[in-house]
């Protein structure tokens, strides 16, 4: 039983270890929504492709990885997230 316990509590705060915390996915959310309305999106547009582009950088950096990349300068934090960005454009075209 103390094995099950164990791992059930392992599986739970693994699954979290290569997430955005909520509020740094926040934040990615409401940059993107207010940039892609100040750039002439529709509101529901930049709603839906702001959950989408927040969503796919929560599933693939952590904060500090995401951190990284804007260290490592705007074209190389550009260039690593142009592509999500893109499918998540791509999807709601």
């Amino acid at each position: 039983m103390r094995k099950i316990i164990l791992i059930l509590i392992l599986i739970v705060f693994s699954g979290n270890a290569f997430a955005l915390s909520g509020d740094r996915k926040n934040i990615e959310f409401q940059t993107c929504y207010i940039n892609a309305v100040n750039d002439g999106s529709t509101k529901k547009f930049a709603k839906d492709y702001c959950r989408c582009f927040a969503d796919k950088i929560d599933g693939k950096y952590t904060d500090n990885q995401l951190d990284a990349l804007v260290y490592q300068g705007y074209d190389y934090m550009i260039s690593k997230l142009r592509p999500i960005a893109k499918k998540c454009y791509d999807k709601l075209s």
